[in-house]
């Protein structure tokens, strides 16, 4: 946070799901918001805002968001960021692959709203913690 307020990036193709969590987020806490639709543009959005905690579907366009998730833990300037993966899936390959990764939280959708606020506190708090 090297602001006072957080850096949020949300990654979610479904444009109802990002509204979701938008709204929710601006309601939930100050921050400086970004989303994208894709995982090339929430790359670039990275790279320019560095974020300090991505919430990210696992099945977004075009690369998949183990891709992206590959690519934000391999470079340094986001070597403080947390990550929230938000999926559908339970697919036993996609949930081990996501336990190997370093990723603050798996939120099963449809996700609880409750749940979702203690993720996002919890990550947070872990990256002040770094």
């Amino acid at each position: 946070m090297r602001n006072s307020v957080p850096v949020l990036l949300i990654v979610e193709d479904s444009p109802e799901q990002r509204m979701l969590l938008r709204e929710f987020i601006a309601d939930l806490l100050p921050c400086e918001l970004h989303e994208a639709a894709d995982t090339d543009a929430g790359l670039a959005l990275a790279r320019r805002h560095p974020p300090d905690l991505l919430l990210m579907d696992l099945h977004v366009p075009p690369r998949g968001g183990m891709v992206l998730l590959r690519v934000i833990q391999a470079e340094p300037q986001w070597s403080h960021t947390q990550v929230i993966v938000l999926s559908g899936s339970r697919r036993a390959e996609d949930l081990a692959e996501i336990e190997a990764m370093d990723t603050c939280r798996y939120i099963e959708k449809p996700y609880n709203l409750d749940d979702l606020e203690a993720a996002i506190f919890e990550c947070l708090q872990q990256r002040v913690a770094r």
